[in-house]
């Protein structure tokens, strides 16, 4: 049974390949997919534009330390389920979740577990009220079962750790993310992998590729070094019971692994285009200090427990969130190396083990999502923000002033009209012309006789001086040209 589960999933695997950059003279099929510029999947030609990062804007104080309430130590994930968001942390290594409507203004919810006579009243438990974690247990990965046809009492999985001897991964289910019973006694995942689940990992089903999929962390044995880098590797299940073995996560043009440790991966689905996963992974510095050349700047910082000094790890590491992406496979494509959310300003900020960001972009708004960020790590001040950014908005296609010019490569699609997210200035435009495989213009739709689009706008018809409809095109293999100047493309798409 476990050959042919292996089996059915590399055959999956096989069929999503389709997704990785064609050979010469193949065409990508997009059908009527949305496709974001957060990678270069799409282009083929670049001329005076580029590939920009955009990074997200801080917004409100989400969560912080108050008294009667057990304190802050970092943040695990959000979750979007219809009308509800679900924010999960970790309060003094026991489970906490606070709850919203629209993913900015957020509540503790009244779950119903007293703990001695301070009413933790967010503190997820069992269907026997206990505590789901008891003190000092590693946290949960927590994330939303959309595979069809799974039980009602069963959307929400969680899975907790035994780490006596090999590591094995116990599973928890529950129809709200607040209550929770165990899925089974035997554990789901046993593995000996060195360093592996010691971070918070992500777990997902995936439409796409048909399969559970699991990325955790793991320790890179160096050659020289008993501990090497913390680095990330990839599991995936057919049926959520029968895993396949840890397979290493490359990265980049190069495939290497990159000199950095990644803490936490935080992949997950992007919500508007699912075939793409969304990396908000933790970029840790290790033996890297803000305090070196003022170690004295450091003396008012204090940790959160009033009986401790400032130790030297406190100070003797940076981190920061970067993004990654991956369509599927055993690969992260980098094509941004920059600072995601950086430390920023504050002493506060440039601690070990901040600005981590929780896993999950969510909507929260016309033309806007949001991400979530734990900030301040071990200090009293530690708290949780979030950030937001337009939708689609994490990468561009950029034009300076000086106009630019950028050609994907061929493409099929289905549809009828083209639709673009984009942003110009004042003075810029983007225009679009219609290639045939070859680079030819298409007769009616080249890029001279395509109306300037001018303004900013997250859903804009592509119009030509006589032609809209593109259904004639359809299954064609067709490239597209954009001329562009102070500008920015975010993602495009052939709808109805």
């Amino acid at each position: 049974m476990k050959t042919m589960s292996a089996a059915v999933c590399t055959l999956v695997m096989m069929t999503f390949l389709h997704l990785t950059p064609p050979v010469h003279g193949q065409s990508l099929e997009i059908g009527s997919r949305l496709e974001p510029f957060m990678d270069p999947f799409l282009i083929d030609e670049m001329d005076n534009t580029a590939l920009r990062l955009h990074r997200p804007v801080p917004a409100n104080l989400v969560l912080h330390n108050q008294p009667g309430y057990l304190p802050l130590y970092n943040g695990m994930s959000v979750i979007h389920d219809g009308p509800v968001y679900l924010l999960y942390y970790s309060a003094a290594n026991r489970l906490g979740v606070l709850e919203s409507h629209n993913g900015r203004d957020w509540f503790r919810p009244s779950v119903g577990l007293l703990t001695g006579n301070t009413p933790d009243t967010n503190l997820v438990k069992t269907t026997t009220s206990e505590l789901m974690i008891p003190a000092d247990e590693p946290l949960p990965e927590v994330f939303l079962d959309t595979r069809p046809g799974i039980p009602a009492n069963q959307r929400y999985k969680a899975f907790t750790l035994d780490e006596r001897g090999s590591t094995k991964v116990h599973c928890w289910v529950s129809g709200n993310g607040k209550i929770w019973e165990k899925y089974q006694d035997d554990p789901i995942i046993e593995t000996r992998l060195y360093g592996a689940f010691d971070g918070f990992e992500s777990m997902f089903w995936s439409g796409t590729e048909n399969c559970y999929v699991l990325y955790i962390r793991y320790y890179l044995r160096g050659k020289t070094t008993e501990q090497g880098r913390r680095s990330i590797a990839r599991m995936t299940s057919p049926d959520f019971k029968t895993w396949s073995q840890p397979r290493p996560m490359t990265f980049g043009n190069d495939g290497l692994t990159p000199p950095e440790h990644h803490y936490q991966n935080q992949t997950s689905p992007y919500f508007r285009a699912p075939h793409i996963y969304v990396a908000l992974s933790s970029r840790f510095m290790q033996g890297r200090s803000a305090f070196d050349a003022e170690p004295e700047r450091a003396r008012h910082l204090k940790l959160a427990r009033a009986s401790q000094q400032v130790e030297d790890w406190l100070t003797s590491d940076i981190s920061e969130t970067v993004v990654m992406t991956t369509r599927g496979g055993t690969h992260y494509d980098r094509a941004f190396m920059e600072g995601f959310v950086r430390p920023g300003l504050g002493d506060e900020n440039w601690t070990t083990r901040s600005n981590y960001a929780l896993r999950g972009i969510v909507p929260t708004g016309p033309g806007e999502m949001s991400l979530y960020v734990s900030r301040h790590n071990a200090l009293p001040s530690v708290h949780i923000r979030r950030y937001t950014l337009r939708l689609d908005g994490i990468g561009s296609v950029h034009a300076s002033y000086q106009p630019g010019r950028m050609v994907t490569r061929p493409v099929t699609f289905i549809g009828s009209r083209l639709v673009i997210n984009y942003s110009t200035s004042a003075a810029g435009s983007i225009r679009v012309g219609l290639l045939n495989r070859d680079g030819l213009p298409i007769p009616g739709f080249e890029i001279n006789r395509c109306m300037p689009l001018i303004g900013d706008h997250l859903k804009q018809v592509v119009r030509w001086r006589d032609a809209t409809d593109l259904s004639s095109l359809q299954s064609q293999p067709l490239r597209l040209e954009f001329e562009m100047q102070d500008a920015d493309l975010y993602s495009l798409q052939f709808t109805p």
